[in-house]
């Protein structure tokens, strides 16, 4: 089993991974020769990302399960090693707050060469000089070489430990069953549905999202001693895919109520999105896109799918 490719944009990797972080303290990681899947589960919210983040041309991926590959990581410990291989990542990988930070290492490798990043599955902590002898566990190993203004090696190592996955845990990896949605639609910007969530999580722990085809959006919180609601107009329609049929009814409204928590969960993302898909099925359940990436920096970086089900207040889901 081997796995090794170099990261094309090791800063978008990394706000990847902490924006999963609220989501479940463990993720899995599903490895292809096509794509790569990090697949979160937790508490009435699944998450799974299809990333395209690493260089093609290094991406090695073998095994003797159809050369696929499922990792169990910590999401945190993964997010903090990422964080921490940052410091010797060159400027401009580094986000707009992070070259602000002044530090001395900052100024020595300004002027620094070629930075690498480079992420591969390996054994370490076994018996034997290379630590791959009886004992040894699998990790993923972060590897970011680059060198100073002086021509000096620089390199930082970061493992985080992982758990292969075995064919029967593999099998229960199933993404959920949902009905066709009535309303897709491009939200707003999720800094500031964010905003307007933190804020009605103090009135009320449901929210209800509703809207229509029309481009109208809602949120709205209520409770015994207020309700607030609000509303966005001239939204855009998604097509999900070239044989969407536009639905008949355009200005019908449908709704469905959230756990406020869970819905701020997915709003984590918002520091990685460039644009979200609402799709809205009807009192089951409202899936998000989101794409990743920074249309500034022209980042593509796959999409993020969000599920979040539908509460009843009475007690039944």
């Amino acid at each position: 089993m081997r796995f090794r490719a170099d990261i094309s944009n090791p800063a978008q990797f990394t706000r990847l991974i902490t924006s999963l972080t609220p989501l479940a303290k463990v993720g899995t990681i599903k490895l292809t020769p096509q794509t790569v899947h990090l697949i979160c589960q937790g508490e009435g919210t699944k998450g799974g990302v299809q990333n395209s983040i690493f260089k093609l041309d290094t991406f090695r991926l073998e095994s003797n399960n159809a050369n696929e590959i499922y990792l169990e990581v910590s999401t945190d410990a993964l997010a903090r090693a990422l964080k921490s291989a940052q410091v010797i990542m060159p400027l401009s990988s580094r986000t707009s707050a992070e070259q602000a930070r002044p530090t001395f290492l900052f100024v020595v490798l300004r002027r620094q060469g070629a930075t690498v990043a480079t992420i591969k599955l390996a054994k370490k902590g076994g018996q034997g000089p290379s630590g791959t002898g009886k004992g040894a566990h699998p990790v993923l190993s972060l590897v970011v070489e680059s060198a100073s203004r002086m021509g000096k090696r620089l390199e930082i190592t970061q493992d985080v430990f992982v758990k292969v996955k075995k064919a029967a845990e593999i099998a229960l990896l199933k993404e959920p069953l949902c009905p066709e949605p009535e309303v897709q639609l491009v939200l707003p910007p999720l800094q500031l549905v964010r905003t307007v969530a933190e804020r009605m999580k103090t009135i009320s722990p449901y929210i209800t999202i509703t809207a229509n085809n029309l481009g109208e959006f809602r949120m709205r919180a209520e409770a015994d001693e207020a309700n607030v609601e609000t509303e966005w107009r001239g939204l855009k329609r998604a097509r999900m895919s070239d044989e969407d049929i536009e639905p008949p009814e355009l200005a019908t409204f449908f709704s469905v109520r959230l756990d406020t928590k869970n819905l701020l969960k997915f709003l984590a993302s918002y520091a990685i999105a460039q644009t979200c898909i609402l799709c809205l099925c009807s009192d089951h359940c409202a899936i998000f896109y989101v794409r990743v990436g920074d249309s500034k920096d022209r980042i593509e970086g796959g999409v993020l799918t969000f599920f979040v089900p539908a509460v009843n207040p009475e007690g039944d889901d």
